[in-house]
């Protein structure tokens, strides 16, 4: 007999041996004990969590002739047939390929025959949300009133792709994702029965990489049964997925944390050399540094991440060399180039400019470079690494120019001069006023043209927001606070392109969009000026240092 997947081997025949979905199986089995079939279930959730394999126990259980306390006993003729596939009372349908209004056609003529053998007639439609717009409309008036003996179990991993209609028509049944603790004594039940020992840090690193799936986790520990060991090490894991080390990690955190940038491109190089995919370093670094953010906000690290001791005293280590913003900085950018690696032609390269960027990044979350150079100085006076001393006086100068009496002022012209200071204070204090900026009243309308011309990716994201013209070349479009993924998206060229293109045939001129969010339109370049010149004062004060300002 040919060889038989390890997940298809393992599936479970029974509720009992179902992972972590004790809501569901408790529902479930209580509906076969008291006879109260529904004729549609709904059962959602990621990817391997038990959602067909779910729908055949129950397909069994409620056809079963022997059922024992709700389970299906899998050995009577029907619970046998149905396991083998010669009973062709339960039907399983992938809508990834029968996603077509005939498909469904073929089902709405066939649900009127009795079932042949079993006591329902069950179709179980997998990936139900890839059925077409028309095809849910053929299977609506089915699933809305079906013949008694039929029973309808949609699975799904994207239920709110799915029809308002059919949804209420559905007892639904959410899967949630499994835990490590519970996928690892599942592994382990698994290569025990195989005669294969493997290590606690392998499969807990087997149960990390399943991220929840099941199914993802026996897969990968096959392929590592398949290398043909019999004791499989935390190393052979990672030579299995490709991927590296949290060792490799932490050393590539230190050398952007020391701005070393020959150490950065050597590890990229070994990184290509060994074959690791990019994309997955990169997002096992965005997770690496989010734990170093963990580390650096909790004051028991050691209970929300699930790393060794040895790990958490390590990122302790790292993460007293960073400050908050720059960790929320560093995967900030790396998340942005995370999905692009997928699609770009030199990922390598994508990889090493934005390492590079990382070392010489001053982490300002507004881009502000006096900001952050401000913040710098001031956690180094805070942390004493300056050492001041007096400045000694300059021998006093015997020809200096003596102190003349100051020039009489004419009445009037010091209440001009009194009229032209509150005149500018005025102006200063005018808000929007002062800089000439003024909302664009046509920004209701590009919004209706997007949406019009199929521009879904860009309307969506521009939702709530406003624009302002900033002056005759720029319209400023101003996004809410925490809309920076937006706001990032819409900034993309090709997408602001589309819209320069609308807002430019509004005003019926060329002129440029530039996305800020709210803090950014509040500001005010005298504002800025003021709060940059007393931070710089009073750093001077701490230094002990004179400091004479010039306002040119």
């Amino acid at each position: 007999m040919s060889y038989i997947a390890l997940y298809r081997k393992w599936r479970p025949l029974v509720f009992e041996d179902v992972v972590e979905q004790e809501y569901v199986v408790k529902t479930l089995k209580h509906s076969v004990e008291t006879g109260r079939i529904a004729h549609a279930y709904l059962f959602c959730g990621t990817r391997g969590t038990g959602k067909t394999t779910m729908a055949k126990i129950f397909s069994r259980a409620i056809n079963c002739l022997r059922p024992n306390g709700g389970d299906p006993c899998n050995e009577c003729e029907i619970c046998r047939g149905v396991l083998s596939g010669s009973i062709l009372d339960v039907v399983e349908i992938d809508a990834a390929s029968n996603n077509s209004v005939d498909n469904v056609r073929e089902i709405r003529d066939e649900v009127v025959y009795a079932p042949s053998q079993a006591k329902y007639k069950v179709y179980i439609i997998d990936e139900v949300h890839m059925l077409s717009a028309g095809a849910f409309n053929a299977l609506l008036k089915t699933l809305e009133e079906p013949p008694e003996h039929v029973v309808f179990i949609l699975a799904t991993t994207e239920p709110h792709k799915l029809p308002a209609t059919i949804l209420s028509r559905c007892q639904r049944f959410d899967f949630k994702r499994i835990s490590v603790e519970s996928i690892i004594t599942r592994l382990e039940r698994i290569a025990a029965a195989n005669n294969v020992t493997v290590q606690k840090d392998a499969l807990r690193l087997v149960a990390k990489l399943a991220d929840g799936a099941l199914r993802d986790a026996i897969s990968i520990l096959d392929q590592c049964i398949s290398i043909g060991r019999k004791d499989i090490t935390y190393n052979d894991v990672l030579g299995v997925v490709g991927i590296v080390t949290d060792t490799f990690i932490c050393e590539i955190v230190d050398a952007v944390t020391a701005k070393d940038i020959s150490t950065i491109f050597e590890y990229v190089d070994r990184l290509v050399a060994d074959g690791k995919d990019i994309a997955h370093f990169v997002s096992d670094l965005v997770y690496y540094l989010r734990n170093l953010l963990i580390c650096k906000m909790t004051d028991k690290p050691a209970e929300v991440l699930d790393v060794s001791s040895e790990a958490v005293d390590v990122m302790k280590r790292q993460c007293s060399r960073l400050e908050r913003d720059e960790l929320i900085s560093m995967i900030k950018e790396l998340s942005a180039i995370e999905s692009g690696l997928k699609w770009a032609t030199h990922p390598r390269i994508l990889l090493e400019v934005t390492l590079v960027r990382l070392c010489e990044s001053n982490y300002s979350s507004d881009n502000s470079s006096f900001e952050s150079r401000l913040a710098a100085l001031e956690r180094k006076i805070g942390n004493a690494e300056f050492t001041s001393k007096p400045i000694e006086k300059a021998p006093e100068n015997t020809n200096r120019i003596p102190k003349t009496e100051a020039p009489k002022v004419n009445p009037a012209a010091k209440t001009a001069a009194a009229g032209a200071k509150a005149s500018a204070d005025d102006s200063k204090a005018s808000g929007n006023a002062g800089t000439g900026m003024k909302e664009f009243d046509g920004w209701e309308a590009v919004l209706g043209e997007l949406k019009g011309s199929g521009r879904m990716a860009i309307y969506t994201n521009l939702i709530g927001t406003k624009a302002y013209i900033l002056d005759e070349k720029l319209v400023g479009i101003v996004f809410a606070a925490g809309s920076g993924f937006q706001k990032m998206l819409v900034s993309k060229a090709e997408n602001a392109e589309v819209v320069e293109a609308l807002v430019g045939k509004k005003l019926g001129r060329e002129i440029r969009v530039k996305c800020l969010d709210e803090a950014e339109l509040k500001e005010r370049k005298f504002e800025e000026k003021d709060e940059f010149m007393e931070k710089v004062q009073d750093i001077a004060r701490k230094l002990n240092t004179p400091l004479n300002v010039i306002d040119e």
